[in-house]
């Protein structure tokens, strides 16, 4: 042990804890073995060996030395003033709900993503209740399936005007059958299919699409019956019936399957099991300027615009639906 250690160690041995607190950092330092002009460096290097060394002994004589080292070098460093002039600066600073300025600046600083992941939650929440417990439930709707885009204003005005309040109006561009770069997009076709469950009064499609929809359109002969008492004589004379059977549309179906390479335990059907009753399943609009009216553009590239007008089979009101159809159809 050199005679600088054996110094440190005698001053150590007899100063105790609240000596080395009221130590000026001149005392600190000779406390030390430097002098008092000693550098940050020269410090360093003294606490580095001198912490060595004592992590080296063993129980209480340790931890004590070890805290009167901290004690000391806490005071050299000068971190001991520069802790207490922050403190007296703070006493002297306005403060909102305890804390300064700089202080909420640095709290936001570490904490802001935790509040907005807290206001987050509180929006989704909020939204969940809204949709589940307070938005109003939607009382009509009309679903547009096929190689086409709508605008729902038109519809829109007209259902409101007719007593509904708050209508679903969907649109599905949905491909039927591809043409020329035009591929179904499986998970639109999905979605449309899920979407016809929702108990929505009105299926529209374009005449490619709607064989394809037959399951889903119910016979809407008294609807077009009706419609040559309430409509224009030549106004209901641009809406022309469509008619298909149960076994044209298996049919149809089974030659879809086999397009698409499917198994033969899906194409393998006796058609002759199924009615060939021809069934209104539709009312085809082909005035360009009425499908214009009614909010579609059309994007089959070698076929003209058509809209055809279905009822839903699981249309929530069977009367409701028809009353729907007969208000666009007459303000048409």
């Amino acid at each position: 042990m050199d005679s600088e250690e054996k110094k440190i160690d005698t001053a150590v041995a007899g100063i105790t804890g609240e000596q080395i607190a009221s130590m000026t950092k001149e005392e600190a330092l000779e406390f030390l073995g430097l002098p008092a002009d000693a550098d940050k460096e020269a410090l360093e290097n003294r606490f580095w060996q001198l912490s060595k060394k004592y992590r080296s002994l063993k129980g209480d004589e340790s931890e004590q030395k070890l805290a009167d080292l901290s004690a000391a070098y806490d005071i050299a460093s000068g971190n001991r003033d520069l802790r207490a002039q922050a403190e007296e600066t703070r006493a002297h600073e306005k403060k909102f709900m305890g804390k300064t300025k700089d202080e909420w600046k640095t709290y936001v600083s570490y904490t802001w993503k935790y509040y907005v992941g807290a206001v987050v939650l509180i929006v989704v929440t909020a939204s969940l209740v809204w949709n589940f417990f307070f938005k109003p439930r939607e009382d009509c709707g009309i679903i547009s399936i096929g190689n086409f885009d709508n605008n729902p204003q038109y519809y829109d005005g007209v259902v409101k005007e007719i007593g509904f309040k708050y209508p679903n109006l969907s649109t599905f561009c949905y491909v039927a059958v591809s043409e020329k770069d035009q591929q179904a997009d499986s998970y639109t076709n999905q979605a449309a299919v899920a979407t016809l469950y929702s108990g929505a009064n009105v299926i529209v499609t374009d005449q490619s699409a709607m064989p394809y929809f037959f399951e889903y359109l119910t016979d809407c002969s008294d609807l077009y019956k009706n419609l040559e008492q309430t409509l224009p004589a030549d106004k209901y004379a641009k809406i022309k019936p469509l008619y298909m059977s149960e076994r044209e549309y298996k049919k149809l179906i089974v030659e879809y399957r086999i397009g698409k390479g499917m198994e033969l335990a899906d194409t393998n059907v006796d058609l002759s099991t199924f009615s060939d009753a021809k069934i209104m399943t539709g009312l085809l609009i082909e005035d360009a300027d009425m499908i214009k009216k009614l909010g579609y553009t059309n994007y089959w590239p070698d076929k003209p615009a058509t809209v055809v007008f279905g009822i839903n089979v699981l249309s929530r009101d069977q009367d409701e639906s028809k009353r729907i159809i007969t208000a666009v159809l007459q303000d048409l």
